[in-house]
């Protein structure tokens, strides 16, 4: 079987790995980016390349019915070829490793990607023996030529869509606050405008995750602002946000008091619960723990929600697998992995690897699609279980992405330990997510998105700092962020010695 892989290292030199049987080579894609659009960015030029190059591959070898020659590296002196002979009648190839001494620079890497005749002065490499290959396994190229859709990047950052979709949650918490809560009004029981933070909170009647949430939004539209333990309204807030006052916008704020998705926000900050945790309303909570009613134990919501977070994980989970590389490891579990697409990146840039996403049965049957789709599916292990009950396997890497989000504080830490736990010696734990300002007062997005994933989950948003401590308290040395995709990042977590 033939495997090709390509790995960014922002040099073009030593980046593409080409293995035929017990035979590895390491070739420079410079080659690849001669002739191409320079406003696109390298590595993708590079993987649209490799792409069209297998596409051509895949055509002449379904057409072959005697020999043909694909090219497979350039260099300055000489080029390398896999002649492929059709065995007879039988859909099989005797496929052996060879060069040429045609020049990299005489040769285009799609338009030369194929021969039917031997290239010039064509011989054997010495050290590559023949191997015999059927034609269904040679043209999936192990895997290769379908992974390669699992690592492009995306030409144009969606962060920004994602900042509209999730602005509608900015109304919402205002709304409740001024017209619900009379947050501000209550703070004018102090002449500073401002009341020690637990005192506040005792007012509003809230409990302290959906008090963060609401507070942290506020702060992040510079209407709040905390001194230590004291949070009072800004100028801003105090001007226009108080009743009564000259400039008072709260009758105006107040037209949306009855909108059905401001009385939705309002109830679940009252009673701290997800949208349909505790009832039977349709959608029920995103999120599973064993004795909790959740649509992740129903057939279809569980595939229609997996297949909307699939949407944006396709985005940034090639970014995270080009900018926290895994050369070393040789295992990645994938804790809450849903659709897989995280290891599925990583799988696709790292043909050493090996993956185990652990999920839930009715999600993992997306997983098992996309690994099939993306030629990966004999180097993805799926694992039924539940991240709190069941234990977990021990790996080199193990992958939290977007999953603490959905947890309370609790719940957080003890994921964290737990899989600090099955880290193997000098292991990893990887934690991919979006990351609040260490003061919770911003950014803004991520306040908004805090609140969006408050109404479903029984989490919030966080901070680097806080995921850094439980990281420290299980353990691990914390290096990062590193920036990501869509507000996220990733902070790597590495056992002490």
């Amino acid at each position: 079987m033939l495997r090709i892989t390509y790995d960014d290292n922002g040099a073009s030199h030593d980046d593409i790995t080409i293995q035929l049987g017990g035979f590895v080579s390491i070739s420079d894609s410079y080659y690849l980016l001669q002739d191409s659009d320079e406003d696109v960015p390298a590595p993708l030029r590079v993987r649209t390349s490799l792409s069209q190059m297998m596409s051509a591959w895949a055509e002449a070898l379904s057409e072959c019915s005697d020999t043909c020659y694909i090219l497979t590296e350039l260099h300055d002196e000489f080029s390398r070829w896999i002649q492929c002979s059709r065995l007879g009648t039988e859909d099989e190839f005797l496929v052996q490793y060879g060069w040429s001494t045609e020049a990299g620079h005489d040769l285009h890497p799609i338009r030369s990607a194929v021969r039917t005749s031997s290239p010039a002065d064509w011989q054997e490499c010495d050290d590559a023996k023949a191997v015999t290959v059927s034609l269904i396994d040679l043209l999936s190229f192990g895997g290769s030529m379908e992974a390669f859709n699992a690592q492009e990047v995306p030409l144009f950052d969606p962060t920004l869509i994602f900042e509209h979709f999730r602005g509608a949650y900015g109304t919402q918490l205002l709304t409740a606050a001024v017209a619900h809560f009379d947050l501000f009004g209550k703070l004018t029981s102090n002449q500073k405008l401002s009341l020690p933070r637990e005192q506040l909170r005792l007012e509003l009647e809230l409990e302290h995750r959906p008090f963060n949430v609401l507070v942290t939004a506020l702060k992040a539209m510079e209407l709040l602002v905390e001194d230590g333990e004291t949070i009072g309204a800004t100028a801003l807030a105090a001007e226009h946000l108080l009743t009564g006052g000259q400039f008072a916008v709260t009758n105006y704020i107040g037209l949306a008091a009855t909108s059905p998705d401001v009385l939705a926000m309002v109830e679940r900050l009252r009673t701290n619960t997800p949208f349909g945790l505790e009832t039977d309303e349709n959608g029920a909570a995103f999120i599973y723990r064993d004795g909790m009613s959740s649509a992740m134990e129903q057939t279809e919501l569980a595939r229609h929600f997996t297949l909307s977070l699939a949407g944006r994980a396709k985005n940034v989970a090639p970014v995270l697998a080009d900018r926290f590389r895994l050369h070393d490891a040789k295992t990645l579990l994938d804790v809450g992995g849903g659709s897989g697409i995280y290891a599925i990146a990583y799988l696709a840039r790292n043909h050493h690897l090996k993956a185990i996403v652990m999920d839930r049965p009715e999600v993992l049957s997306v997983a098992a699609e996309f690994a099939e789709e993306y030629g990966v599916a004999d180097r993805l292990e799926l694992l039924e279980g539940d991240m709190f009950a069941d234990d977990f396997p021990e790996a080199d890497v193990i992958l939290l992405s977007n999953i603490l989000h959905d947890w309370d504080v609790p719940e957080c830490a003890e994921l964290v330990t737990k899989c600090a736990n099955r880290l193997t010696t000098q292991g990893r734990l990887l934690i991919h997510d979006v990351f609040l300002d260490d003061d919770h007062a911003g950014p803004l997005p991520i306040a908004l998105y805090s609140a969006a994933l408050f109404t479903l989950t029984q989490g919030r948003a966080y901070s680097a700092a806080e995921f850094a401590e439980w990281m420290n308290n299980a353990g691990l040395s914390v290096t990062g962020p590193i920036e990501t995709l869509i507000h996220c990042g990733v902070l790597c977590g590495k056992k002490k010695e």
